[in-house]
């Protein structure tokens, strides 16, 4: 192809690209081009495609791009299901460069789109059985639980989607899993920069961007309202949340317009202006899943969105069928419904019939009439709201209805004005008055302040990622606290979350000489490999078989993957110091980065140093007891010398140097001091004066005792207060206590849990803070 074409030249079918200095692979055929790049199939790795970015692109900021996406992947590993994998995000494994070492494009795993279909698809039950997909609530259920928790993963990593809407998304046809596709036109998160995602789609936009645009900061905001949207559409029959039937004409005509009005016309309390579609099932759903859609779709500033973790973790109940909440249909047995409540698809059917037998009716009473030519209208044709279905409307004069015919249209009318009338002025509306006053009243009173920041997820392989990087960096700039910091927090995240495998001696010893004899060898074994995955399926903290997986990859020239599987042995169990050899190893392959792998190694033979009795192998019999370090040793050199056959001659001789410098570093490792004891608390700079609006002067001055919670790792875990205080000094509060900077207790040299005390004064709309020691404790 040629540079006109949007392809660098030389970069087409046939032509080569560099993984590295040594490594090339040869484009296969084109499967597809867009506005960023062109993607081609690579004969010499099927399960990779590689994608390259046009020429005339910011290839700096997109080489920057993906290297914030390569060191904050999201948790989203391939799913096995009955022998089959399924790639849930195709996202970057590696960078690649043409001919001249310019920065050209990356590989990604290569996703089957033949076995997927566009989440659009499902949502409507014609469109549905057209292309052979399931109708019923539970695969949806599904579909929306599976799609809550990839949002969720790629939040993990403060990556956002933006462009949220059902035809950007796929799914596998069989395994309902999501597929998600074009993930360098998400917004990325990098170090000290954000890449914004390019584009959105005004129906999924959130209503406080629908006027301004969306300011950088406030894509997660986003996602998680185009989220809600689909999950609702899923849930709904493909209903918008914002289409409905108009109760006047200043209701918008259009989605966006709607949304920006905040017209949700299905909430557990009624919209004044817009009336649910006559087929939509949001009645039948349970109360639990009213509320998190009218927390999504609420106008209210203290409302929150609902996270992708909250939608996962809801929807999972749901969708289970061990959870006994959703029931098959006693009339249709291809419907189901939510348990305790009736058939929505019954409902829906119910509704479209007898709107097909009035639409005959209707047909029929005009052909049995005297018609007569009707003069054109010389106003056009009428136009129908999103939701709202066309009105017949007779034109005076036209001779096509009787006197009899004409006071039936009358009677209509007037029953259907007092409906509305009584429905815009039910009891729900005096009764909405009535608790927004209460919540008025609250709120000029004194509230107890307390605050827990949201429940994280457990330690993550993504955490373990972070914490390997960051210690690098730290050995590297000689940083000594940080190194002891980072191994305490890292080796103290891995405690009391061992392996299933663990615990019987002689299978230990069997497995490991196993694990690490055939399985360490150079080469790919098909066969150990899907055994390899089904144990770490069966148990994901299953360290012998993550590196196992970490080695085999690595003999393919696979870094990047091999890099994962080692991170996540690392993750299961941070003491062991086979794992950080492994990753070392792979900082050569990746990107040569022999610094890095010099301090991997150093950190490795620290690690097995410190842990050796841990994590020695028991002793033959007959053999005399050791004190474990010989043995953690002979083992590291075992592994180090597989891992120098794994990397191939061009890397022999670089790896043999980094072992011998990572070793003098691990020498100097091994004698670094304790952490100095300290006591906990709060960065004094950080404590600054604040501002605020006094709502009653009677409590415009006094004082307060804030207790906080600071974990070891400097986070904080609890803040309260022990008086009441107006709800505007609760928010200075609340501001100040996640703007602060924390300082973790050390006793003994190890980083330990701790509370602290902070005096809150405020007179006259300034509030100031003084450290006031470190709370009593059963400890202390």
């Amino acid at each position: 192809m040629s540079q006109k074409q949007g392809v660098t030249p030389g970069l087409s079918p046939g032509g080569k690209i560099w993984l590295d200095k040594v490594r090339t692979l040869v484009l296969g055929k084109l499967i597809k081009s867009g506005g960023a790049g062109s993607v081609y199939l690579l004969p010499g790795a099927p399960a990779q495609v590689a994608k390259l970015y046009h020429p005339h692109l910011d290839r700096a900021a997109n080489r920057r791009k993906l290297e914030a996406m390569l060191e904050l992947s999201p948790e989203l590993p391939d799913q096995l299901e009955n022998g089959k994998r399924y790639v849930q995000i195709a996202w970057p494994q590696a960078a690649v460069f043409d001919g001249q070492g310019g920065f050209a494009g990356f590989v990604m795993p290569l996703l089957d789109m033949a076995q997927t279909a566009e989440l659009e698809q499902i949502m409507q039950e014609r469109q549905a059985r057209a292309a052979g997909l399931p109708t019923g609530l539970g695969p949806k259920l599904t579909l929306a639980a599976n799609l809550a928790a990839v949002i969720d993963a790629l939040h993990q990593q403060q990556h956002y989607v933006v462009d949220l809407k059902p035809v950007n998304l796929r799914f596998y046809r069989d395994s309902l899993y999501i597929a998600m596709l074009d993930c360098d036109g998400f917004s990325i998160q990098g170090h000290a920069e954000r890449f914004p995602a390019e584009q959105f789609t005004a129906d999924y936009l959130a209503p406080e961007f629908q006027r301004k645009g969306m300011p950088a900061g406030t894509e997660m905001a986003q996602d998680r309202f185009a989220l809600a949207v689909i999950i609702f559409q899923l849930l709904n029959f493909g209903i918008h949340p914002y289409s409905g039937r108009p109760g006047n004409a200043q209701v918008a005509t259009d989605i966006p317009g709607r949304i920006r009005d905040g017209c949700y016309a299905y909430g557990v309390k009624r919209h004044k202006q817009l009336a649910p579609n006559a087929t939509s099932g949001h009645a039948l759903m349970p109360p639990e899943l009213r509320a998190m859609f009218d927390r999504a779709f609420s106008q209210s500033p203290q409302s929150q969105r609902p996270s992708a973790a909250d939608w996962a973790q809801l929807l999972r109940g749901y969708a289970q069928r061990s959870g006994g909440k959703l029931t098959i249909c006693a009339v249709n047995p291809e419907h189901q419904h939510f348990a305790g409540h009736g058939c929505a698809a019954c409902a829906r059917d119910k509704v479209i019939v007898a709107a097909g037998q009035a639409s005959v009716q209707a047909q029929q009473m005009q052909l049995q009439q005297p018609s007569l030519p009707q003069p054109r209208s010389a106003r056009g044709a009428h136009h129908t709201a999103p939701g709202q279905a066309p009105v017949f409307i007779p034109v005076a004069g036209s001779g096509g209805m009787t006197g009899k015919g004409w006071a039936v249209v009358v009677l209509l009318i007037v029953l259907f004005l007092i409906g509305f009338t009584a429905w815009t002025s039910s009891p729900d509306e005096a009764k909405a008055k009535a608790t927004l006053q209460a919540q008025a009243e609250q709120a000029a009173g004194l509230e107890v302040f307390g605050w827990r920041p949201r429940k994280t997820a457990s330690f993550q392989p993504s955490d373990a990622r972070k914490a390997v990087h960051s210690l690098s960096q730290a050995v590297g700039k000689g940083d000594d606290d940080a190194v002891t910091r980072g191994l305490q927090l890292l080796y103290r995240a891995g405690e009391d979350k061992s392996s299933g495998y663990r615990g019987d001696p002689t299978r230990a010893r069997l497995r490991t000489t196993l694990m690490e004899g055939l399985g360490a060898m150079p080469g790919y074994s098909p066969e150990l490999a899907y055994t390899y995955l089904d144990q770490l399926q069966a148990d994901p903290r299953d360290y012998l078989a993550a590196a196992a997986m970490g080695r085999m990859h690595l003999s393919l020239n696979e870094p990047q993957a091999a890099r994962q599987y080692f991170e996540q042995a690392v993750w299961a169990r941070p003491t062991d110091g086979v794992a950080w050899l492994g990753i070392a190893a792979t900082a050569l392959l990746r990107g040569g980065d022999e610094r890095d792998a010099v301090n991997m190694v150093a950190l490795a033979q620290l690690t097995a140093y410190r842990y050796a009795v841990q994590n020695a192998l028991p002793t033959e019999p007959g053999e005399a007891a050791d004190n474990g370090v010989a043995r953690t040793m002979q083992r590291m050199d075992l592994n180090a010398k597989v891992l120098r056959l794994a990397q191939g001659w061009d890397y022999q001789k670089r790896w043999d140097k980094a072992l011998a410098d990572g070793a003098l570093l691990a020498t100097k490792l091994k004698a670094l001091p304790p952490l100095r004891d300290q006591v906990a608390g709060v960065q004094r700079e950080t404590m600054t004066t604040v501002t605020y609006g006094v709502l009653d002067e009677k409590h415009a001055t006094g004082e307060n005792r804030l207790t906080l919670t600071i974990a070891a790792d400097g986070t904080l875990s609890y803040a309260a207060a022990e008086l009441p205080m107006e709800p505007m000094l609760n928010k200075v509060l609340l501001d100040s206590v996640k703007r602060w900077t924390y300082l973790p207790a050390v006793q003994h040299g190890q980083l330990r849990d701790a509370k602290v005390v902070v005096l809150v004064r405020y007179r006259n709309g300034r509030v100031s803070f003084v450290p006031a020691g470190v709370a009593a404790t059963t400890e202390n």
